[in-house]
């Protein structure tokens, strides 16, 4: 029973040791996996707290180096290291004309080392430069000075040369105005004597074609016989002029003491005037047609002498084989348009004319308006009134006659073209005005019969212009009918 009883107690026995012994591993177990924690913990504080210290470490380093790139090399906040290698090999290769050709790996302080290098060099340069300048200067201002002694000599040289050139200028100026003078002297005096010499060979053919016809036969003689001596010739004309004026004046006397005697006389030697000596008759012809232009209506005439001629002169064209032709048997009318006084010609152009009796070469044109000889003078009786207003026309008429190159005078001499007789108006209450207008006007026509010279009425004298009577009525547009 005793036996029974150990074997269950000795199990316990075993079982309480094991129990122990393993309570007590697992207590030293335990102790030693707390130690072990609690050391981990302590290492693993020290381990944070080392971490900690060198990210602090780290942060200080790299905002230190932060600063240093920004504050110190300059680099732009935020920019990263592969911007500032691109930046710094830039500049590398702009520093490479300083001799920054060794910096294979650029870098700022190497840069900045090479431009210190070059701004070293180029002051070095730059002195030597200055000295050069400086050199160059004082060559300069030398050369000035002396350039400015020769500018001076050659300056008061070319003030003596100008002044000789003036001088030079002067008196050639002078001494061509004086050539120009003598010439123009000299142009005018040829053209006066060569004008001269004109005017008296026309004077003498007008002399030989109208003049000398009309001497008696001995004055003729004595004219040919004086041939070498123009006075001589010139005083036989007179002479013989003036014995005819002489005979003139004596048979218009007789006409005067024959009118005071009998009426019937008169009235028939009027008549025969007026009936077989018709005064509206061409007295002689002024120049040729010598040339026919049939498709521009133009000719061109021949005439002793054109330098009195002018522009817009009329002339009538008549056939050259009539003797003092009646002035209304003209063929045409023709206008001088331009002339050439080395020639004696002048071109004019056919106003109106034919095709029945056309416009031929040698055809013979004369006017009363121009003599080459006898400048054209009229003088202008009665009441002057060439429209329907009341007011007297003479400026009109005057101007008319100007524009021909013709003078108006109050009296009539031998020197007188013609006289231009209007009339006097049919007024019943002529006053004092009236009646010596009236006066004056039979004063002109007496004197005008007593010297020779025509009298035309207004539509006459018109005529001649190439106009109607109802010029200045139609405004100037009027063209005449030849």
């Amino acid at each position: 029973m005793a036996k029974k009883r150990e074997g269950p107690v000795q199990a316990l026995t075993i079982a309480l040791i094991i129990f122990v012994m393993c309570t007590f591993v697992l207590a030293v177990t335990t102790y030693v996996f707390y130690a072990q924690n609690e050391d981990n913990k302590v290492a693993k504080k020290e381990a944070d707290n080392a971490a900690n210290e060198a990210r602090q470490s780290l942060a200080t380093a790299e905002q230190a180096q932060k600063d240093l790139l920004e504050s110190r090399i300059g680099v732009n906040e935020g920019d990263s290291i592969d911007a500032v290698d691109k930046e710094l090999a830039s500049l590398q290769d702009k520093v490479k004309k300083y001799g920054g050709d060794g910096n294979t790996t650029p870098t700022y302080r190497g840069i900045i080392k090479t431009l210190d290098k070059a701004l070293v060099n180029k002051d070095s340069t730059n002195k030597t430069l200055e000295a050069n300048i400086r050199d160059l200067e004082s060559d300069l201002a030398a050369s000035r000075a002396s350039l400015d002694e020769k500018t001076e000599s050659h300056n008061s040289a070319i003030d003596e040369k100008q002044k000789e050139l003036a001088r030079v200028s002067q008196e050639s100026k002078k001494w061509q105005d004086e050539f120009t003078e003598r010439y123009q002297a000299s142009i005018q005096e040829i053209e006066k004597e060569r004008a001269e010499k004109e005017r008296l060979i026309a004077l003498e053919d007008q002399i030989k074609k109208f003049i000398l016809p009309s001497l008696s036969a001995e004055s003729q003689q004595k004219y040919k016989a004086a041939q070498d001596d123009p006075a001589s010739q010139l005083q036989i004309i007179a002479e013989e002029l003036n014995e005819q004026i002489a005979a003139i004046k004596k048979k218009n006397q007789v006409l005067g003491y024959m009118r005071i005697a009998d009426q019937r006389v008169i009235d028939y030697i009027h008549s025969y005037i007026k009936n077989s000596l018709p005064e509206d008759r061409v007295e002689g012809f002024d120049g040729t047609v010598v040339v026919v232009n049939e498709l521009e209506q133009t000719v061109v005439i021949a005439f002793p002498q054109t330098y009195s001629l002018r522009i817009g002169t009329i002339f009538s064209v008549y056939n050259p084989g009539e003797h003092l032709p009646l002035t209304s048997s003209k063929k045409a009318l023709v206008e001088i348009v331009s002339k050439d006084d080395s020639k004696r010609t002048a071109r004019g152009r056919v106003l109106r004319g034919s095709n029945f009796d056309p416009v031929l070469k040698g055809d013979a044109v004369a006017t009363n308006l121009w003599s080459p000889l006898m400048p054209l003078q009229v003088v202008l009786a009665g009441h002057i009134q060439l429209d329907q207003d009341s007011a007297t026309d003479d400026e009109d008429l005057k101007e008319l006659i100007e524009n021909a190159g013709g003078t108006v005078t109050d009296q009539v001499s031998y020197m007188t073209t013609f006289v231009v007789d209007a009339g006097m108006p049919n007024q019943q209450e002529q006053d004092d005005e009236y009646r010596e207008q009236k006066r004056q006007r039979q004063a002109i026509l007496d004197r005008a019969k007593e010297l020779g010279i025509k009298i035309l009425n207004t539509d006459r004298f018109l005529e001649m212009f190439g106009l109607e009577e109802n010029y200045f009525d139609a405004d100037h547009l009027v063209t005449p009918t030849p």
